[in-house]
């Protein structure tokens, strides 16, 4: 459900970014729907890393850069969903945005959106390992690949979006 979110609101965004169309009801449910299911997310990860890890059980063959990577991306995006969830209020005001401003919100956006979409490509194969609804590394594998092929265009398309509507 939160990469379905995820993906929803950044298609939307992307879209109205690029085409200058905005429908806040859409971009605002979207929105919300990606941020409730990633507090959900966020609390339930945090959970079973602090109270159910006991460091026996190890579903993943190894802990890797790919695992810091993943944990490190995630508290960039923690940290940066505060100035992702204000970067865009100035459509709804109308107000103009001076050159510092849109310079900064332009750099955390990218910084934001590289770490979301980062961290999806890492961390699907890993849900649905967790899940228990694949248990083969050559299909864990594949899937990562897949979703590497999907998250790296995604993010392009909404880099270029993000840059070209601040700067």
């Amino acid at each position: 459900m939160i990469i379905a979110a995820v993906i929803c609101h950044a298609g939307t965004m992307t879209f109205s970014l690029i085409t200058f169309w905005y429908d806040f009801a859409i971009c605002k449910f979207f929105a919300h729907a990606a941020v409730t299911f990633m507090i959900l997310h966020a609390l339930m990860s945090i959970c079973l890393f602090f109270f159910q890890h006991d460091g026996s059980d190890m579903r993943y063959s190894r802990q890797n850069m790919r695992t810091l990577l993943q944990r490190i991306t995630a508290v960039v995006m923690i940290v940066l969903i505060h100035f992702h969830t204000s970067a865009y209020a100035h459509m709804a005001t109308g107000e103009t945005l001076s050159t510092g401003t849109a310079v900064f919100r332009c750099i955390t956006e990218c910084i934001y959106i590289l770490s979301v979409f980062l961290h999806t490509a890492m961390s699907f194969s890993r849900a649905l390992v967790t899940l228990g609804w694949i248990s083969s590394m050559r299909t864990a594998a594949r899937i990562d690949r897949f979703a590497c092929i999907v998250c790296g265009p995604a993010a392009i398309c909404s880099l270029f979006a993000v840059i070209r509507f601040f700067l």
